[in-house]
C-alpha cells in the first residue's frame, strides 16, 4: 500500500522577494499545479493516502484558486484518503471556504484537532493496514500531548505532526517536537512537517522520523531537489523512497573567477560552471562570485545578472571576490592610487583597520581613482 508524506507546500506564497509581481504570480501558480501534479502522481501510481503535514497554505486569506485547486483535487480523487493536519501558517480559512461553497468538505478528507485523532487506512487488495495519527501542536497542548499517545504496537502507526524537531523540550519550548519522549512509542513513522530541508533519520530501534520538506522550493534557502516521501505500507512495515518533483530547482553555485578581467570573462566561467553542475534554462540559480580578481577587474554583477536571465529562470549574482593586491607593485608608483594603497595599508599594518577592511577599503578606494565607482 503506498501513501505520499508531503508537507510545507506554502500555497499562496507572495513570492516578491526577488520576483515582479507577473513571475510572482506565475510562481504562485506553478506551486499549486505542483500540488495538482502530486495527487495525478497519486491516482496514476494507486495511492491509497495522502497526509499533508502542516503549512498547505501559506497566508490566512487564501485565494479562490488555490481553495478550488486543492478542493477539486480532493474531491475528483475519491480513490485517495486526504489526511490534512494544520500548521502554524494554517487557519481555518480552507475548511470554511470550501463548507461555505460546497455544503460540506468531501469525504476522503480528513482533519485533525489539539487532541490525539487516528485513522484506519486499508488496502483491500493485500488486507495490510495502517493507522495514522494526529495532532496540531499550540502553546497549550504540547506538554499534554506525548503522555496521551496511546499505540497499539501490534499494528502499524503513523504519527503526523508540525513543529521543530528537538532532543528534548525545554519548559517554555511550544510547538516543538521532543524526539526524546515520542521514542520507544510504537512509531513506524513520525511523519512531520515545519522544516523546509528533506530529511530521514532513525527514531529509535523500530521506527523513523522524517521531514518531506517543501515541494517547490521558493528562495535560495530552499536549494536542491525538492519533492515528497513516497510510503510503502507492507506487513513487514514501512519503506520510504524521497521523489523529486519540483517544477523548477532552486541552485546556489560558487564560481571562481579569478582569472576573469572582463564581465564577460566571468559570464563564460558560469556559463561552464553552470553547466556543470546540471542546472537547466527552467531553474533558479543564485551565482556567487569567488576568488581572488585583480583591482583592474571589472565585474559588473548587475551586467552579469542580465546576461543570464535570458538562459535561466531568474539569476541572482552576488559578489564574494577579494582583490588581489601586489603591494610590491604599488611600493614605488607614484600616483595617486600608488599613495592611496600605501596609505591603507600602513594603517593595516599599525592595526587600525583589519586585514578584511584593508582589502575592501583598496579595492573600492582603486576603483574610484579609476572612476569605475561613485562617491554617494
Amino acid at each position: 500500500m503506498l501513501i505520499i508524506h508531503t508537507a510545507d507546500v506554502h500555497l499562496d506564497s507572495k513570492l516578491n522577494r526577488y520576483f515582479d509581481s507577473t513571475k510572482a504570480a506565475e510562481r504562485r501558480n506553478e506551486i499549486i499545479r505542483n500540488f495538482q501534479r502530486m495527487v495525478e502522481y497519486g491516482a496514476e501510481k494507486g495511492v491509497r493516502g495522502i497526509i499533508i503535514a502542516g503549512d498547505l497554505f501559506d497566508v490566512r486569506n487564501i485565494s479562490a484558486m488555490a481553495r478550488d485547486a486543492v478542493y477539486s483535487s480532493i474531491n475528483n480523487n475519491s480513490d485517495i484518503e486526504f489526511y490534512y493536519l494544520a500548521g502554524n501558517h494554517d487557519a481555518d480559512a480552507f475548511i470554511r471556504q470550501i463548507t461555505d461553497k460546497y455544503g460540506d468538505i468531501p469525504e476522503n478528507l480528513h482533519l485533525f484537532s489539539d487532541t490525539w485523532t487516528s485513522y484506519e487506512l486499508a488496502c483491500p487488495q493485500t488486507g495490510v493496514s495502517v493507522v495514522i495519527t494526529g495532532a496540531e501542536l499550540n502553546e497549550r497542548n504540547n506538554k499534554k500531548l506525548v503522555d496521551s499517545l496511546l499505540l497499539d504496537r501490534n499494528r502499524i502507526n503513523i504519527v503526523t505532526l508540525h513543529g521543530q524537531e528537538v532532543e528534548t523540550a525545554g519548559k517554555k519550548d511550544a510547538e516543538v517536537i521532543p524526539l526524546r519522549e515520542y521514542r520507544d512509542r510504537g512509531i513506524d513513522y513520525l511523519a512531520l512537517g515545519h522544516i523546509h530541508e528533506p530529511k530521514y533519520e532513525k527514531l529509535d530501534a523500530r521506527g523513523y522520523y522524517s521531514y518531506a520538506g517543501c515541494p517547490e522550493g521558493r528562495g535560495f534557502d530552499e536549494v536542491g531537489p525538492r519533492g515528497f516521501n513516497l510510503l510503502d505500507v507492507s506487513e513487514k512495515g514501512i519503506e520510504r523512497t524521497f521523489v523529486p518533483f519540483a517544477s523548477r530547482i532552486i541552485y546556489d553555485v560558487s564560481v571562481d573567477v579569478s582569472e576573469a578581467v572582463t564581465s564577460d570573462d566571468a559570464i563564460k566561467l558560469i556559463r561552464d560552471a553552470l553547466m556543470d553542475a546540471g542546472v537547466t534554462d527552467r531553474d533558479m540559480v543564485k551565482v556567487r562570485l569567488a576568488g581572488n580578481i585583480s583591482l583592474d577587474a571589472l565585474l559588473d554583477t548587475g551586467f552579469i545578472a542580465g546576461s543570464l536571465m535570458d538562459d535561466y529562470y531568474f539569476v541572482k549574482v552576488v559578489d564574494e571576490t577579494k582583490p588581489f593586491i601586489d603591494y610590491e607593485e604599488f611600493a614605488a608608483d607614484k600616483s595617486l592610487k600608488g599613495e592611496y594603497v600605501r596609505l591603507v595599508k600602513a594603517m593595516s599594518e599599525a592595526g587600525e583597520i583589519d586585514a578584511d577592511e584593508a582589502e575592501e577599503c583598496i579595492a573600492m578606494g582603486v576603483r574610484i581613482l579609476m572612476g569605475e565607482e561613485k562617491l554617494v
